[in-house]
């Protein structure tokens, strides 16, 4: 549990200089949080201080089938939201 309270804290820590680069889209997207995604996770994994393994357990698996198109992001109907999930949509309200 440690190493997921560390994968999270270290993703919150690396998010908001994402945030900020997206925040001209104005509407977070299924597209753009997938995106968001792969780009902290990579911040995070290039720092080296999470274990790869924590970070494969918070972000959101494929096999969930979130969309990867345009639309805004909608949890409704989702029964579980990955931690990667929450905490971008966190950032991003705090900035919109």
């Amino acid at each position: 549990m440690l190493a997921l309270a560390a994968a999270e804290s270290a993703i919150i820590e690396a998010l908001p200089p994402i945030i900020a680069r997206h925040r001209e889209a104005g509407v977070l997207t299924w597209r753009l949080i997938h995106q968001i995604e792969e780009e902290v996770l990579a911040a995070v994994a290039a720092i080296g201080l999470v274990p790869q393994a924590a970070l494969g357990m918070v972000k959101a698996p494929a096999i969930l089938g979130y969309p990867k198109d345009d639309r805004p992001v909608d949890f409704t109907g989702h029964d579980v939201r990955p931690i990667t999930f929450g905490v971008i949509v966190d950032a991003w309200q705090r900035v919109h």
